[in-house]
């Protein structure tokens, strides 16, 4: 009776354990809810700085730092490829890194830069896929 307790505690802890751990989010997951609050303002500065929009890819964040200690105010930093793409066709140059700036000081994301750099026509677009 006894060893069929310790049995029946033991698998609880390890199945409440890995449940809880299932529910932990990861770094790539907590990058990729970033990303679908900061898409709208991604494509409005692409479209701004092209005057339409353009097919990206490897969104990456480059750079998160915090404005004001104990405050939830953020600037960051986050780079996208731009590319060519015929219909049902594979990403062709131009390619071109676009590197824009947030922030939320005033409680919604804004874009406060963008900076453009040509990359070479050879680039191969290796991106992390989303979770």
């Amino acid at each position: 009776m006894n060893k069929r307790m310790c049995a029946a505690v033991t698998c609880f802890f390890l199945y409440s354990s890995s449940a809880a751990l299932a529910s932990t989010p990861s770094f790539p997951m907590l990058e990729d809810a970033f990303f679908s609050v900061l898409f709208p303002q991604i494509n409005e500065a692409i479209q701004k700085s092209y005057g339409e929009q353009k097919k990206y890819d490897c969104p990456k964040i480059v750079e998160m730092k915090k404005l004001y200690s104990g405050t939830y105010l953020f600037q960051s930093s986050i780079e996208v490829i731009t590319y060519h793409q015929k219909p049902q066709g594979k990403p062709e140059p131009p390619f071109e890194k676009v590197r824009i700036t947030f922030d939320n000081e005033q409680g919604e994301w804004e874009v406060k830069s963008t900076k453009l750099t040509r990359l070479p026509d050879s680039t191969n677009l290796a991106c992390r896929k989303p979770v």
